[in-house]
């Protein structure tokens, strides 16, 4: 397989060299710290070390399975004897210097103590003390416990839900941009031949708005597959239960991104301070703030992840002739279609293995059900 990707990637202390296929996916890595090669699919083992080996053909030879061990093992840690130099008296507080002999002996007893000098013994009775009690002498100080969620609580179950089988019904990955409106128009729009025939005739048509979002869709579509060379995975149109949708969802190592494509021919463009102005009309008001589903992407993710998932915007326009931009929170990227590339070289938010679980969770249908 000549077609394998071999990338480099240092972060966290580690220095390796990840082999990817041609959509992306890592197959295997050789971890150059440690000296291992590790191949996440067996069938592509040998595909993998001759990779390695394209790519950097001075490399020494590297071991798999498991790492090498050390070259040298530890000494034996020897047995230290009990101090004899000094001990710490009780009383005054001095330290005072004791023969090693009177050291090692055990202690002398301590002078009696008349009877009616002693504080009075509690009477032993049969009745046990209370598991309370009993409870708090051995944990002085107990530790404070997580709560378990509702939905933990309801399963009798820790730690994050499990998805079911992912079957093809429920494959988010074959959507395509602008699926949604794709069936609204397939259900409303004019057919194929009226189409066809208005075309012909050159007859004059008021545009569909649903038709100027899809060429929109269409268009960051074809801009985000782009960074599926460079580690990043893309889902289209993910169905909310609501009825919406997020435009693209954006996975890679530099996070996630919930994408909505705003698509204005030869229009200016002017945004910022909550409004939106097109060309000469009037400012209206445009929030950006969780406007486009990152809030609830993020609840979604992490609820099936055990590490945090951030979840940022990016609002890209199509078409425009100009785009303005005065301010924007901070968490929110406002881009033309051609800079959408800029987002490819982004990293150090997510782990490859942590790129594939939340791609693997966000693909699935159900993982939707209750954002």
């Amino acid at each position: 397989m000549h077609d394998l990707k071999v990338t480099s990637w240092q972060l966290f202390g580690h220095d390796r060299l990840y082999v990817n296929l041609p959509d992306g996916t890592a197959i295997g890595w050789a971890d150059l710290g440690s000296g291992t090669i590790t191949v996440l699919h067996p069938r592509y083992r040998d595909a993998v070390t001759d990779a390695l080996a394209r790519q950097v053909p001075d490399m020494p030879a590297l071991g798999e399975a498991e790492p090498p061990r050390p070259a040298f093992a530890p000494p034996p840690v020897p047995r230290i004897p009990p101090l004899r130099r000094t001990r710490m008296r009780k009383g005054e507080g001095a330290v005072a210097r004791v023969p090693e002999a009177e050291a090692a002996a055990p202690p002398a007893p301590g002078p009696r103590v008349p009877e009616q000098a002693r504080p009075p013994r509690q009477e032993q009775t049969s009745e046990p003390r209370p598991e309370r009690e009993q409870g708090a002498r051995r944990q002085p100080s107990p530790v404070k416990q997580a709560q378990p969620r509702p939905e933990e609580q309801a399963t009798g179950r820790t730690g994050p839900p499990e998805l079911p089988a992912l079957g093809p019904a429920d494959d988010l990955a074959a959507r395509r941009p602008g699926a949604m409106l794709r069936e609204q128009l397939g259900e409303s729009g004019a057919g194929t031949l009226v189409r066809v025939a208005t075309g012909a005739l050159r007859r004059q048509k008021e545009a569909d708005p649903r038709r100027t979002a899809l060429a929109g869709e269409r268009r960051v579509g074809a801009e985000l597959r782009r960074l599926m060379r460079h580690g990043w995975r893309v889902l289209h149109s993910v169905p909310l239960p609501d009825g919406t949708e997020i435009g693209h969802l954006l996975i890679g190592p530099g996070g996630v991104f919930a994408v909505h494509a705003e698509h204005h021919p030869q229009a200016s463009v002017r945004i910022g301070d909550g409004t939106l102005r097109i060309g000469d009309g009037d400012p209206e008001p445009y929030a950006l703030d969780d406007r486009f589903g990152a809030g609830r992407a993020q609840r979604v993710l992490e609820a099936y992840c055990t590490f945090p998932v951030p979840v940022g915007t990016v609002l890209v326009f199509t078409g425009v002739s100009s785009l303005d931009v005065v301010t924007t929170p901070p968490d929110v990227r406002i881009l033309r279609e051609r800079q959408v590339s800029a987002l490819a070289p982004l990293n150090g938010v997510l782990t490859p293995t942590q790129v594939e679980r939340v791609y693997d969770v966000a693909r699935h249908r159900e993982a939707w059900a209750g954002a």
